[in-house]
């Protein structure tokens, strides 16, 4: 399999029309990097492709499907678009969808929740002359090549109209119990999208028609307003628990003014000790937040690499994206936010 570098191409591509519109426009402009994904990646071959030709994995597909198609059909849509475009199966694409539900499945036993280490950071820094919101990407390393960015502009008449100046980021919490009867977690990512502040942000969040299939964190900010939280949801048919945290401005230049996040609840109910040990070090300069699958944790190797960074400058109004360490390389692409 011929591989693309990550750290020196990163496509982006400017897309419009209606939610199939846009699928196809991904599908089709890709094609080669989806399949190339689907057919090459261990995740794909090994875990998803078997999950879904059993009997059990089987109806629990069906289960996702269904709630899916009952709660957010626009985005069916656009994975049917998708799966026009790019030649490739819808089932195969939507499996592609239910990736952390998987995981979940398979971390049933907590000796396997303790090796799940896959899962993304988050770090807020909220002073009256500096709000950055940055959150770092991490995956298996042959994700790295498979990589990129769009723009779209979604015609649809049933859609709010406008944009919002809402950034976020999320961070997959593994919990120990899902809820096969609930919309994959990728398509509540989605419709964030569509959040006009902080409160549609929970009303998505809490789904209270289907509730949650399994937890995630999500990191915002404002542009409009210029404040930040941090939004914990665990999995649950009608009581989800769901926790929202301010990040308070500190006026104070001797005070701590940073927060930080980790794949794993630290508000609800923390685990996931993997997590646990980047959360520390953030107090130990000499341990790295940015991942290369090569940093020991405990006696146990990390086997993530960070794809990207993501940095959101709220007074500038700014997104940066980095392919390396952004501590020593430069930005590959910046963005304004104008809404």
């Amino acid at each position: 399999m011929s591989q693309i570098d990550h750290t020196s191409t990163l496509p982006l591509l400017y897309a419009r029309g209606t939610h199939y519109e846009v699928g196809y426009q991904i599908g089709s402009t890709f094609q080669k990097w989806i399949k190339r994904y689907f057919n090459h990646t261990p995740l794909m071959q090994r875990r998803m492709l078997p999950f879904y030709y059993s009997q059990k994995g089987r109806q629990i597909y069906n289960e996702y499907l269904t709630a899916a198609e009952a709660t957010f059909p626009q985005y069916i849509t656009e994975i049917r678009g998708m799966a026009d475009g790019s030649e490739i199966p819808f089932e195969h694409l939507f499996l592609m969808n239910v990736t952390p539900e998987e995981y979940s499945l398979d971390m049933e036993m907590e000796d396997k929740i303790k090796s799940h280490d896959f899962g993304c950071s988050s770090v807020f820094l909220n002073k009256p002359d500096l709000k950055i919101m940055a959150h770092n990407v991490d995956c298996e390393p042959i994700n790295t090549h498979f990589g990129y960015i769009i723009n779209a502009h979604i015609i649809d008449p049933d859609a709010k109209t406008g944009t919002h100046g809402i950034a976020y980021a999320l961070n997959d919490i593994t919990p120990k119990t899902i809820h096969t009867g609930s919309p994959p977690v990728v398509f509540r990512s989605r419709a964030f999208l569509s959040a006009c502040d902080v409160d549609d942000f929970v009303r998505i969040a809490r789904n209270e028609s289907h509730g949650a299939s399994v937890g995630f964190n999500a990191n915002i900010a404002s542009l409009s307003y210029k404040e930040m939280w941090s939004l914990e949801v665990g999995p649950g048919k009608s009581e989800i628990p769901v926790k929202l945290t301010t990040i308070a401005e500190q006026k104070d230049h001797i005070q701590t003014c940073h927060y930080f996040h980790f794949n794993y609840y630290q508000q609800i109910h923390p685990d996931i000790p993997s997590s646990i040990a980047r959360s520390k070090r953030m107090s130990k300069p000499y341990l790295e937040i940015h991942r290369t699958a090569t940093i020991q944790y405990s006696h146990d190797p990390d086997h993530c690499v960070t794809s990207c960074t993501v940095l959101f400058n709220i007074l500038e109004k700014t997104m940066e994206i980095y392919v390396q360490d952004p501590s020593l390389y430069p930005p590959f692409w910046k963005f304004p936010l104008t809404f």
